[in-house]
């Protein structure tokens, strides 16, 4: 589970656990009132965050993960006959859609696309090889 923070929460997190005596509590307290998520949630993600960062050794076995960045609200795409806007679900199932229309290989480019976006959305790292045409 990815809980998103804002990027002065996420500062104010270094400050409340890069100390002497973290403040582990209040911590927690500022990711639930962030995401509102529960209390165990929010105190798993905390602690994966401390492992990560180094400021704990204890490595905990959850995957509530704290991720600063944006979201993905909508896209504008052209499948051919002019601009839509639509959301990444929206544009996945729009392809499946016109895949007799737009082709196989349009279609799975748009698939991957939705992949790529979703994975950004996750706070994964998303990397890029160049496909090479050989004369």
């Amino acid at each position: 589970m990815i809980l998103r923070i804002k990027r002065s929460t996420y500062k104010s997190l270094f400050e409340l656990l890069d100390s002497s005596s973290p403040k582990k509590i209040a911590a927690i307290k500022a990711v639930r009132a962030e995401t509102k998520c529960g209390l165990r949630e929010a105190k798993d993600s905390v602690e994966l965050f401390m492992y990560e960062k180094g400021l704990s050794n204890h490595k905990p076995t959850t995957e509530h993960r704290l991720h600063v960045g944006p979201s993905i609200k909508k896209i504008i795409v052209d499948y051919g006959s002019g601009d839509i806007e639509v959301d990444i679900e929206s544009m996945e199932l729009k392809a499946l859609r016109e895949l007799q229309t737009i082709g196989i290989e349009a279609c799975s480019d748009i698939l991957n696309l939705v992949s790529v976006l979703r994975a950004y959305e996750n706070g994964s790292e998303i990397y890029t090889s160049e496909k090479v045409n050989e004369s």
